[in-house]
């Protein structure tokens, strides 16, 4: 694990710490899912479902940048490096008839 991968829980779509309960997403129930962000995940499906992960990635950049995370080179690589590890991705990624398929991970403008 590098260092600059959250250790707890993390988005397996954007790959945002889930630190609080309101962070994670939920199932068709309205139950906690463990492996998506509320962003990337509601009500049992993705959120933007035909984002690709280069899209995803993009996005990212601009959350982080725009909040003062990293600089955008440094976002750059580590989203490159670790999304395509990402549950999401590696599923989507797997299946010919779903590559670039994928959600747009978040439910406003502001959020990854």
């Amino acid at each position: 694990m590098s260092p600059q991968e959250p250790l707890g829980p993390f988005c397996q779509s954007c790959s945002m710490p889930l630190n609080q309960a309101e962070d994670f997403g939920t199932d068709a129930s309205g139950h906690r899912v463990n492996d998506y962000c509320h962003f990337c995940y509601q009500n049992g499906a993705f959120v933007n479902p035909h984002m690709t992960m280069a899209q995803m990635i993009d996005f990212c950049i601009g959350v982080m940048t725009q909040r003062g995370i990293m600089p955008e080179v440094k976002a750059r690589a580590l989203l490159t490096e670790v999304l395509p590890g990402l549950r999401r991705w590696r599923e989507s990624l797997g299946s010919p008839a779903l590559q670039g398929a994928g959600g747009r991970g978040f439910a406003g403008d502001t959020e990854c």
